[in-house]
């Protein structure tokens, strides 16, 4: 029945975007803002919560495994889970800080989350800049908690999810800057490479519809974020990934139908298609003309 409900759709559908499933479990286990005495600390702890911290004024002296941060006002502390970590006043004067406590499940976000060494970033940094004006928006929701409607924890919900956005942004902005760029470039060959092997095993081991081929699924493979993956990507070969992996199936499309012995329904196919109608319409939108009158004009 399904399958059916999608032929129907499929037949009246001129062109259509959409994005895959996508499932992203969030737990945020506490976000506050706390104004202390000079003479208050917090013990030594671990936990298995990412921690943001970001000192809104004041001074703290924030120790992380070992090393200690003298945190001023401004600066932000990203914090992974297991860390042992204890802070107090740096100057035994009052400070504000701002903390949240969070576990996310993203197979995306993850990897860039976990990848980075670096801990601390000054007011001044662009890390720190990018994210604070999300910072303070969440710093106001924080501050009204106990009178947050529903829609009120979904847009504190949506600035959480663009704060995470910024950072892994970011940190694949630092991984670029330090990274060599020969290891940049051999990166790139390898996602093209992932690329033509993908389109490659559609033909030898059967169809798979071209919305599964999934270059958000590349980057993953290779630990880093979507953006980063076509920045680099770019940069190399002067198209995204998408338009390669659409330039590819073009040319394999172009091939199959030099060959007269296949049936148009068999190239459509043999390139990803399951419906000859989407073949038909994406081939058109790629040359202006349709897979049909692409093989008259070749073979006649």
């Amino acid at each position: 029945m399904v399958n059916s409900a999608r032929a129907q759709t499929s037949d009246f559908t001129l062109e259509e975007y959409f994005a895959k499933d996508i499932q992203t479990n969030l737990h945020l286990f506490s976000m506050h803002v706390r104004h202390v005495k000079g003479t208050w600390f917090f013990p030594s702890h671990e936990h298995f919560q990412y921690e943001i911290n970001y000192l809104i004024e004041g001074c703290q002296d924030f120790t992380i495994n070992g090393k200690t941060y003298a945190q001023q006002a401004g600066d932000l502390l990203l914090i992974q889970p297991g860390a042992i970590h204890y802070n107090r006043s740096g100057n035994e004067k009052e400070f504000t800080y701002f903390c949240l406590h969070f576990q996310i499940d993203d197979c995306q976000l993850l990897p860039v989350l976990n990848s980075s060494s670096q801990i601390y970033y000054p007011c001044d940094s662009q890390m720190t800049n990018k994210v604070l004006p999300l910072l303070n928006r969440l710093i106001e929701f924080t501050q009204k908690t106990v009178s947050l409607q529903a829609s009120d924890r979904m847009f504190m919900l949506s600035e959480l999810f663009q704060l995470f956005g910024s950072i892994a942004d970011e940190l694949t902005s630092e991984k670029e800057r330090k990274t060599d760029p020969k290891m940049n470039e051999r990166l790139a060959l390898n996602i093209a490479e992932k690329i033509e092997n993908m389109v490659k095993n559609t033909h030898l081991h059967g169809p798979a519809d071209e919305d599964r081929i999934g270059i958000d699924d590349i980057a993953a493979d290779f630990g880093i974020s979507p953006s980063y993956c076509n920045r680099i990507f770019k940069k190399h070969y002067q198209i995204s990934p998408r338009q390669y992996l659409s330039n590819l199936i073009l040319q394999k499309a172009k091939h199959l139908l030099m060959q007269k012995e296949l049936s148009i329904d068999h190239v459509a196919e043999m390139i990803g298609y399951r419906e000859l109608s989407h073949f038909s319409r994406q081939f058109k939108r790629w040359t202006g003309s349709s897979p049909a009158c692409y093989r008259k004009s070749i073979t006649d």
